[in-house]
């Protein structure tokens, strides 16, 4: 799969980058901050925290930088940082 079509939900990337003011392990989601478990499964906290938020289509930074999927770490690590932010496609009609 080549960079291009490789992201968690399958729609067009355009680079940016996130920053962060807190310590400690969490995700941020609709901009509300959740403490994860280090050890965790990085892919499966990412999936059930975008499921329970409802979000279709997202964008995934961790530690300030977006991560594609075959990029992401298979674990959670102590003080790592994980955003998730929905987006549209422009353009598309639902």
């Amino acid at each position: 799969m080549s960079d291009r079509e490789e992201y968690w939900d399958r729609g067009p990337s355009v680079t940016e980058r996130a920053s962060y003011s807190g310590s400690g392990t969490y995700i941020i989601v609709n901009g509300s901050q959740r403490d994860v478990d280090p050890g965790s499964s990085f892919v499966q906290t990412v999936r059930d925290h975008a499921k329970d938020a409802g979000l279709g289509k997202f964008r995934v930074f961790f530690n300030g930088d977006e991560v594609k999927p075959s990029r992401a770490p298979d674990t959670i690590s102590e003080n790592d940082n994980i955003e998730l932010r929905p987006y549209d496609v422009a353009g598309k009609w639902y």
